[in-house]
C-alpha cells in the first residue's frame, strides 16, 4: 500500500510541477484579470496587483507593509490548505521559526535563539492568542484551529508584548463572529500515519447586536513514525480535541464586548527517543542504535509500571471590551487560564533502567488596559498590564539499579511558585512630515516571585498521571545516604525563596517613505526576560544556586519594504543584529540527573532576511523567502559535555564561539500557487519548497547530533466550486521523505548514551471542506 502511495506521490508531484511550468511563460503578460480575496488578508491577484495584508503587530490594524518590523504572516486559508494544525508545522512556511517537541518539553526559537526546553521559565519566543500571553513551554503544543491568521514577529517585541519576548513573538488571531450566518469546516485523512483530522466553525447571529461563533477541532494519529520493538506498536499516537465559543456584543456603535471560552485536551502515547550512540560505561546498554524509526523501550513493567505519555488540559476564559471614547479607543482584555500538564518518557534501554516524569499546573490571571488616540501628527498608545501566576512543579527521575546492589530509587523535585508582574507602557509615533516619522516608547515592569524548591529521594510511584500531581511522589528519608553517594550532595528543601526585579525596556524607530508604497526603517530595542528559580536545582551550591538571572536582549534592525512592477511584486528585506546577555538555557552539567537551568554569559545573532510575493496575473502567486543567520554563543564556559568529552572526565565544556542549537546559516522557502476556472469548477494547485542548511540539534554542540541540510517538498491540488462552497483537496507534505533530527540529547540516567527525535516522514492525504 505504501509503495502504491509513493508512486502516486511522484506522479502527482510531477503533475503539479508541470502545471507550474506551463503557466510560467505567462509571467510576462501585462494584463491581470480580476480575482477575489478572502477575509483572512491572504494576498490575491486583483486588477491592481496584490491585495493588502492587515496585521495587528502594534496592537492596531495596519498594512503589513507599513509596520517597521520583520513579519511573516500566514492566513487561516493557508493553514488549512497545508493541513497545519500545530505550531511545530509552521517551520515549513517560515524556516527561521524552529519548534521541537522532543519527548516532554518543547523548544521554540527564532533567528537561532530561544530559551531552552525547561519548565522553570517562560519562552523567549512569546505566544499570544487574541492578545493573551501563552508563555509556557507546553503552550507550544496547543492546536491551531479556526484561525484568522498567524503573525511571526522576529526580534525582541518587549514594548507591547511584555517581558517574555526577547527573541520574538507569535501573534495569533482566531476567527470572530460576524453579523451573518456562516459555517465552514474540513475533514482530512493522512494515509501514512492514519491521521484523521477535522475542524470547523459556525457563526450564529442572535439579533442585530449579538452573534455567536462556535468552533472545534479533532485530530488523531493512529500509527506514529517509530516502531517500538518492545511493544509491537507504532508510536507516538495522538488524540487531541478542542472547542471554542466566542460571543460578540455591540450594544452601541461605540462599544464592542467579546466573551471567549476555550478548552483544549491533548493526549500523546508512546513518546521515546531513538538510540544513536551507546552509553560509554555501565551495564545498561541500548539493544540497538542507528536504526531510523526503530526504538526498544517498555517501562510498563516492574519496578516502574509506567507508560510513556504527554497529557495537557488547557482552559481559557476571556473578556474583551473596546470602547471608542474621547476621540480614541479604550481596550480592556481580561483573561484567566488554567493549564495542567504531565508527561513521562522511558529511558530507551531494553530493560527498565530510567523513567522521567514532569508535571505542573499553572493558574494565570492577566489584565491589560490600553488607550490609543491620535493627537494631531502624533499617534499615542498608553497602557498598563498585570499578570499573576500560581504554579506547582513536580519532576521525578526514577532509577532501577538492578543488577547492581542498590534498591530502586526515585528523585523527586518539587517547586511551588507565585509570580506577580506589573507593567506600564507608552508608545508615541510622531509624523514629523508626510514621509518621515519617529516612534519612541518604553515599558516599565516590576516583578515579584516567591518559591520553594526541594530535591528529595523517595519510593517509586507507579502509573503516574495528570491528576493529583502531589500523589505522584513518595519521599523516603531512608534513601538520604544513597542519594548523597550517587549525586554528590545531600537532599535539600529550600523555603521562602524570593526575588524582585524591575526593568525598563525602550524602543526607538525611525521610518521614512521613499515612495508612496515604499519605506525604509531603522529600529532599536532593548528588552528583558525575568529571572527565577530552577524547579530542579540539584542543591550543590545552596539556596543561591537555585536562582537564575534575568535575560537581556539588545537589538538593531534596518529594513526596506515596498511594491514594484505595477504593484504586482511585494517585497521586504531586513538586516538585524541582536546581543543576548545571561541567556537562559538548560544543560546536563556534572552530576545533574535532569537538565538544570544555566545562564549563558553572552550570545548574539545577526543576519539578513528577505521575502517576495509576486502576482503577475489572476490566480497565480509566486512567493519566496530567504535568510542568512549567524547565531552563536560569545561567552558560555558552562555548557554540557559531549559524549567523547565525558569519557575523559569532563564536567563542563566551553561553548564560546560555537553555533546555538538549531541555528542554520541559510534557510528559505519557494512556493507557486495557480488556479483557474474549468467550466463549472475551479482547479487550484501549488507546491512549497522549504529548506535549511546544516545545524546542531543538541544544546551542547554534540558532533553526533549534527543534522545535514535538507529540502522538503509540499504540494496540493484543490477542486472546488467557483463560490468555494465545497472543496476537495489532495495534499502532501515532506514528499522528499526526509527524516531530519528535530532534537537530540544525552539519555537521562546514562553516561554518554544519546537519543534523537526525527521529523515525520512523507505525509499524503485527502481533505474535504465546505464554506457557507
Amino acid at each position: 500500500m505504501r509503495t502504491l502511495f509513493s508512486k502516486a506521490v511522484l506522479i502527482w508531484s510531477a503533475g503539479v510541477v508541470g502545471a507550474a511550468w506551463l503557466v510560467t511563460p505567462a509571467l510576462s503578460q501585462s494584463i491581470i484579470a480580476d480575482a477575489t480575496t478572502d477575509s483572512t488578508g491572504v494576498i490575491h491577484s486583483e486588477s491592481n496587483g496584490l491585495q493588502e495584508i492587515i496585521v495587528t503587530a502594534r496592537k492596531r490594524s495596519e498594512n503589513q507593509r507599513d509596520v517597521p518590523a520583520s513579519i511573516v504572516t500566514v492566513s487561516g486559508t493557508e493553514l488549512r490548505a497545508l493541513n497545519i494544525t500545530q505550531i511545530v508545522d509552521l517551520n515549513t512556511v517560515e524556516p527561521s521559526l524552529v519548534t521541537a517537541f522532543a519527548v516532554i518539553q518543547p523548544f521554540v526559537a527564532i533567528r537561532g535563539f530561544g530559551s531552552g526546553n525547561n519548565q522553570s521559565f517562560d519562552q523567549a519566543v512569546g505566544k499570544f492568542i487574541d492578545n493573551v500571553s501563552f508563555g509556557r513551554d507546553q503552550d507550544a503544543r496547543l492546536p491551531l484551529f479556526d484561525i484568522e491568521q498567524v503573525e511571526v514577529l522576529k526580534g525582541p517585541q518587549v514594548l507591547l508584548y511584555g517581558n517574555s519576548t526577547t527573541a520574538g513573538a507569535l501573534n495569533i488571531t482566531t476567527k470572530k463572529p460576524g453579523t451573518e450566518f456562516a459555517a465552514d469546516g474540513s475533514v482530512s485523512y493522512e494515509f501514512y500515519e492514519q491521521e484523521v483530522s477535522g475542524q470547523g466553525g459556525v457563526t450564529l447571529p442572535i439579533n442585530q447586536w449579538a452573534s455567536l461563533r462556535v468552533s472545534g477541532l479533532y485530530d488523531k494519529i493512529n500509527e506514529g513514525p517509530y516502531r517500538n520493538v518492545a511493544t509491537g506498536m507504532h508510536v507516538p499516537t495522538t488524540e487531541n480535541y478542542a472547542g471554542r465559543a466566542i460571543l460578540n456584543l455591540t450594544p452601541t456603535s461605540d462599544l464592542d464586548i467579546r466573551f471567549k471560552v476555550e478548552y483544549d485536551n491533548l493526549r500523546d502515547k508512546g513518546n521515546v527517543g531513538q538510540p544513536i550512540a551507546q552509553p560509554t560505561s555501565g551495564p545498561f546498554q541500548f539493544p540497538s542504535v542507528g536504526q531510523i524509526g526503530v526504538i526498544f523501550a517498555n517501562n510498563d513493567v516492574a519496578p516502574f509500571f509506567q507508560k510513556s505519555f504527554n497529557a495537557l488540559d488547557n482552559t481559557v476564559y476571556q473578556l474583551d471590551v473596546n470602547y471608542r471614547v474621547f476621540d480614541g479607543s479604550f481596550t480592556a482584555t481580561s483573561a484567566y487560564r488554567s493549564l495542567d500538564y504531565a508527561g513521562d518518557a522511558a529511558g530507551a534501554q531494553q530493560v527498565p533502567v530510567f523513567d522521567g516524569y514532569i508535571g505542573y499546573t499553572d493558574r494565570q490571571f492577566s489584565q491589560e488596559l490600553r488607550f490609543s488616540r491620535a493627537f494631531g501628527p502624533a499617534d499615542m498608545t498608553i497602557g498598563a498590564y498585570y499578570q499573576h501566576n500560581a504554579r506547582f512543579n513536580i519532576t521525578t527521575a526514577d532509577f532501577n539499579f538492578a543488577p547492581l546492589p542498590f534498591p530502586a530509587l526515585a528523585v523527586d523535585y518539587v517547586s511551588p511558585q507565585t509570580i506577580r508582574s506589573y507593567s506600564g507602557f507608552a508608545d508615541v509615533i510622531y509624523h514629523m512630515t508626510d514621509k518621515f516619522s519617529l516612534e519612541a516608547g518604553a515599558r516599565y515592569t516590576s516583578i515579584n516571585e516567591n518559591a520553594d524548591q526541594s530535591a528529595q529521594p523517595g519510593d517509586i510511584v507507579p502509573n503516574k498521571g495528570l491528576n493529583n500531581l502531589a500523589g505522584n511522589i513518595s519521599p523516603d528519608p531512608a534513601f538520604g545516604p544513597l542519594y548523597t553517594i550517587l549525586f554528590g550532595g545531600p537532599p535539600h528543601a529550600y523555603t521562602g525563596l524570593h526575588l524582585h526585579e524591575a526593568h525598563i525596556q525602550p524602543q526607538v524607530v525611525a521610518q521614512y517613505k521613499v515612495f508612496a508604497d515604499d519605506q525604509i526603517y531603522a529600529k532599536y530595542t532593548k528588552g528583558d526576560k525575568q529571572g527565577g528559580f530552577d524547579t530542579v536545582d540539584q542543591g550543590l551550591t545552596g539556596p543561591s544556586g537555585a536562582r537564575f538571572l534575568p535575560e537581556q536582549a539588545e537589538s538593531f534592525e534596518v529594513g526596506y519594504k515596498g511594491l514594484a512592477l505595477d504593484r504586482t511584486l511585494d517585497f521586504a528585506v531586513s538586516a538585524f543584529h541582536t546581543t543576548f546577555t545571561n541567556l537562559q538555557t538548560n544543560a546536563y552539567v556534572g552530576t545533574a540527573t535532569v537538565a538544570v537551568v544555566t545562564n549563558v554569559g553572552k550570545a548574539r545573532t545577526q543576519g539578513l532576511e528577505g521575502e517576495i510575493h509576486y502576482a503577475p496575473l489572476a490566480g497565480l502567486r509566486i512567493s519566496a523567502t530567504g535568510a542568512y543567520t549567524d547565531a552563536k554563543y560569545i561567552d558560555f564556559p558552562g555548557g554540557s559535555c559531549t559524549r567523547a568529552q565525558g569519557v575523559t572526565g569532563c564536567v563542563s565544556q566551553d561553548l564560546s564561539n560555537t553555533p546555538t542549537p538549531f541555528a542554520s546559516k541559510f534557510s528559505g522557502t519557494f512556493g507557486i500557487d495557480y488556479g483557474r476556472l474549468l467550466g463549472n469548477f475551479k482547479l487550484n494547485g501549488g507546491i512549497l519548497l522549504d529548506g535549511r542548511s546544516s545545524y546542531n540539534a543538541s544544546f551542547n554542540n554534540e558532533p553526533l547530533l549534527e543534522q545535514r541540510g535538507y529540502v522538503e517538498l509540499g504540494a496540493h491540488i484543490d477542486l472546488s466550486q467557483p463560490s468555494d462552497h465545497w472543496k476537495w483537496s489532495f495534499f502532501g507534505r515532506n514528499l522528499t521523505n526526509r527524516h531530519y533530527i528535530t532534537y537530540g540529547s544525552v539519555a537521562p540516567g546514562t553516561n554518554g548514551g544519546l537519543l534523537d527525535f526525527t521529523s515525520r516522514g512523507i505525509q499524503l492525504g485527502i481533505q474535504a471542506g465546505f464554506n457557507f
